[in-house]
């Protein structure tokens, strides 16, 4: 049996550190959640606390006037992402996972248990519902009950129920009158509680008189009776036989016991959801129903609480005092970000929406995300009815004239989105639909040029490339190459104005050089990269993504790993051929990344390369001859290893990497460097520096490579480095390995062209 203690000291400080975001900054190279609180799947109350489970996370809600919340993630305490149940006695939180993996959160300390995970067997594992009973778990399974002892804690038994001893699903469990009820997949298995071995199948009967031969979903112990739920009716069990309770025609997805009432989950085609109460005898005494109530699955009570785990709007709370219904929510985005980001004036714009491994539309209707200040904020048709028409935003770029952003739908055009709020959609009349969807306007690509240019990629239209100038006019472009499906995605401008555009369905890498003359089209110049050493030398046809280096080199990300093109103003020539990166691992050398589909390349402060890929984000240095960092889900708090996007805080270092399951951004150790070092630029994080902070320290806000000194009151150096482009970081210690005795300490910056200058001072107190 293996189980896993982690500290919770950390867990509870991390969350309020995570809640406040505004007011304070993560420290280098710690990490951030910024998972969704969309789609709850389940909520349970402990003490004063309401606890909410997400698809991908966990959070908490102080009940009472403040609502204080917190979030659980695998950063401060959690072992894994996916939750498929909760549970709560008065001491500690049973949390079960979709891969069946079990967390005990108890006091302050985090117990994972990956037994039931990792038992091999050939039934399905999933957890359906837990009930506490005893101070054990009884976890209903795909292969029948696991029994926890929490107290341990450990896998204490395995209930096999089934009449053949065939491994049987259980969905859910109750006590009455000494014996336990199963409600299975072959009906209501039986057994007392004080039977000398549960394990054996023969000590289980049935209990099926007046009930179809069919599953049973759904079986508590209410009033002192047994109700049992078989599809969308009621029984309850009386003199040996089951009896029709209560049906309302309702499709009923769940039954939670609170007190002396019977809260039914409830919902009908079209999404007319609400709660129902029964009272002992299946009177309907209350109905709450609401624009907010859309697909209720559990509820948790409190003295005039109802909070409600709703799969399409989150935890809802409802308060009997004044009938009102609230969505409560962490400050985080409601759904996953699987479209493009970008950085504009410090606020970061995200896109929610995405197209099939085929380029379909998904019909994604989340719109869009910006992150400023340590908040979130959507926009979407839920609150912005301009959008209404748009959906599957999936690239962006800033406005190259103004402040807004521009915002490409696939399927619903062009959507610029003004700092004023407004918003202006482009579609019919200005880009060209799809050839083989004429009512379909797929924006799949957009970037600007330093002319002031806005560039589009026209997914599927004839004419497939379009340009809109600084006057409002518009311009379309084809390659003459031969292009499958008209299918073209990202593109990128580089310092001489050439445009590289990813092509789709194995068509490679196109470039176009208009020569600066956009109206001319006689002397555009257009070149294909494709796989081989004669047709542009990348590693594979299929092209993901493009990034710009410092130097104005073009890196590209194929299924095949990564090719450089360094051809300054010519890779539009036929006599300019990509490289391929050679990376040094031990005794072995090889093309970066050969064996890995490279979704995204994001280029820090320092000139080197954030690579994403389908099994995590690398960091490699300015030339790629070296890997510096990993992350994976293995090592790291990444929920998934599928990498969508990353994109990095030019301010701060803080990258973020979009994911399949939800955002997570980690503080990087590089920031863009300023143009010119002032002691107002240079900032120390933390300052001052407290007795149990061993994490790393930053200094920021400096020039390119500048060298940095520290040293203490009396001049005696203390440590020195390079900045990793405008911020340089310390560990904390001396040149001894010892912390520096309490006291101010000097910090001194040279740039390569300038004289050494006290910037900024650091105090630490021991």
């Amino acid at each position: 049996m293996y189980r896993f203690l982690t500290s919770l000291y950390v867990l509870f400080s991390l969350s309020c550190l995570t809640f406040h975001q505004a007011n304070a900054q993560t420290p280098v190279g710690q990490w951030s959640d910024h998972l969704p609180w969309r789609p709850a799947v389940a909520v349970t109350m402990k003490e004063d606390k309401i606890y909410c489970a997400t698809a991908q996370g966990l959070f908490s809600v102080t009940t009472g006037a403040d609502e204080e919340i917190s979030r659980y993630s695998k950063i401060n305490g959690l072992h894994d992402i996916g939750i498929s149940a909760i549970a709560a006695n008065d001491d500690e939180i049973l949390i079960a996972y979709r891969n069946s993996n079990i967390d005990l959160l108890s006091g302050n300390n985090s117990f994972n248990i990956p037994d039931l995970m990792r038992k091999q067997v050939a039934a399905d594992k999933s957890v359906f519902h837990i009930f506490y009973y005893n101070n054990y778990a009884y976890l209903c399974t795909g292969l029948g009950i696991v029994v926890v002892n929490t107290a341990v804690p450990e896998i204490a038994a395995t209930y096999v129920v089934g009449s053949t001893g065939d491994y049987t699903p259980v969905y859910s469990l109750a006590v009455l009158n000494g014996s336990l009820y199963a409600a299975t997949a072959a009906g209501v298995r039986t057994a007392a509680l004080n039977s000398n071995n549960l394990s054996d199948y023969r000590h289980w009967s049935s209990l099926n008189q007046g009930l179809q031969h069919d599953t049973i979903q759904e079986i508590i112990s209410f009033n002192n009776q047994l109700i049992c739920r078989q599809g969308n009716q009621l029984f309850r069990f009386a003199n040996n036989t089951w009896t029709s309770w209560y049906t309302d025609g309702w499709t009923i997805h769940n039954m939670d016991v609170h007190g002396s009432q019977l809260f039914l989950s409830e919902q009908q085609p079209g999404s007319t959801a609400r709660i129902i109460v029964l009272d002992a005898n299946a009177n309907p005494i209350k109905t709450l129903q609401h624009p907010l109530i859309n697909a209720p699955l559990q509820t948790a009570n409190t003295n005039n609480e109802t909070w409600i785990a709703d799969s399409l709007q989150g935890l809802i709370r409802y308060r009997t005092d004044d009938n009102s219904f609230t969505a409560i929510h962490p400050d985080a985005p409601a759904s996953i970000i699987t479209g493009g980001m970008l950085f504009i004036n410090n606020t970061l714009w995200a896109s929610a929406g995405g197209v099939s491994s085929d380029w379909k539309a998904t019909g994604n209707n989340n719109g869009y995300y910006t992150f400023s200040e340590g908040s979130w904020n959507q926009f979407a048709p839920s609150t912005q009815p301009a959008l209404s028409t748009v959906s599957d935003l999936i690239t962006l770029s800033p406005d190259p004239g103004g402040q807004g952003c521009y915002l490409g739908s696939f399927g619903g055009g062009l959507v610029y989105a003004a700092s004023n709020g407004g918003y202006t959609i482009f579609k019919q009349g200005v880009l060209p639909p799809a050839a083989n969807n004429p009512a379909a306007y797929n924006v799949s690509g957009l970037t600007t040029d330093a002319a002031g240019n806005l560039w589009l990629s026209a997914y599927g239209a004839s004419n497939n490339l379009l340009v809109k100038k600084p006057d409002n006019t518009w311009l379309s472009f084809r390659s003459p190459y031969v292009m499958t499906g008209n299918a073209i995605s990202q593109l990128l401008t580089d310092d001489y104005g050439l445009v590289y555009i990813v092509s789709p369905q194995s068509n490679g890498l196109f470039v176009l050089n208009h020569n600066n003359t956009l109206d001319n089209k006689n002397d555009d110049q257009w070149r294909q990269y494709r796989l081989g050493s004669n047709q542009g030398n990348l590693p594979s046809n299929d092209v993901y993504c493009l990034a710009k280096d410092k130097n104005g080199s073009i890196w590209v990300g194929t299924a095949r790993g990564i090719a450089v093109i360094n051809c300054p103003g010519q890779a539009a020539s036929d006599g300019c051929n990509a490289i391929l990166p050679i990376i040094q691992q031990d005794n072995f050398a090889g093309y970066l990344f050969q064996d890995e589909q490279v979704t995204t390349i994001a280029v820090d402060g320092a000139n080197r390369k954030w690579v994403g890929t389908l099994n995590g984000a690398w960091l490699v240095s300015e030339d790629g001859d070296q890997i510096l960092q990993q992350f994976n889900t293995n090592n790291s708090p990444l929920p998934d290893n599928h990498i969508y996007t990353i994109v990095i805080d030019p301010q701060t270092g803080e990258i973020y990497f979009a994911t399949g399951k939800g955002l997570m951004s980690w503080h990087g150790t590089a920031t863009e460097p300023v143009a010119t070092m002032t002691r107002d630029s240079v900032l120390v994080f933390p300052n001052p520096v407290p007795h149990d902070y061993s994490g790393t320290i930053a200094i920021r806000g400096l020039v390119q490579n500048t060298r940095v000194k520290i040293t203490d009151i009396s001049g005696k150096m203390v440590f020195q480095t390079r900045a990793s482009g405008g911020q340089a970081t310390w560990n904390g210690l001396d040149y001894t390995g010892h912390r520096p005795q309490s006291g101010v300490y000097l910090v001194f910056a040279a740039s390569e062209t300038g004289g050494e200058h006290l910037v900024t001072k650091i105090v630490f107190i021991n």
